[in-house]
């Protein structure tokens, strides 16, 4: 008899979709990165800042990273420079 409950409760979550409805198309996992912590603020801080600025536009956090980060990659030979130089700092401490 509970069997047969819980099968009939059960089958409301199999009818209906569960969470939001994606908002865009592309793919995203989860990662774990360790960063500067003062990097990670300053991005907080950025990213508050913009959104503020483009108010009533919004813009998320996943696609405000997504674009700073696709940006440096399609300007890597820009950026080598910097890379070289954190990178000598880096192994100095």
């Amino acid at each position: 008899m509970s069997d047969d409950r819980i099968a009939k409760l059960s089958q409301r979550f199999s009818k209906h979709s569960v969470g939001r409805k994606p908002t865009t198309t592309r793919i995203r996992g989860r990662r774990s990165f360790y960063l500067d912590a003062e990097l990670t603020d300053r991005i907080d801080r950025v990213y508050k800042d913009l959104n503020h600025a483009l108010y009533p536009d919004r813009v998320s956090k996943s696609v405000f990273l997504e674009t700073i980060l696709e940006h440096g990659l399609e300007h890597l030979d820009d950026i080598k420079p910097i890379l070289i130089q954190a990178s000598q700092s880096e192994d100095k401490s």
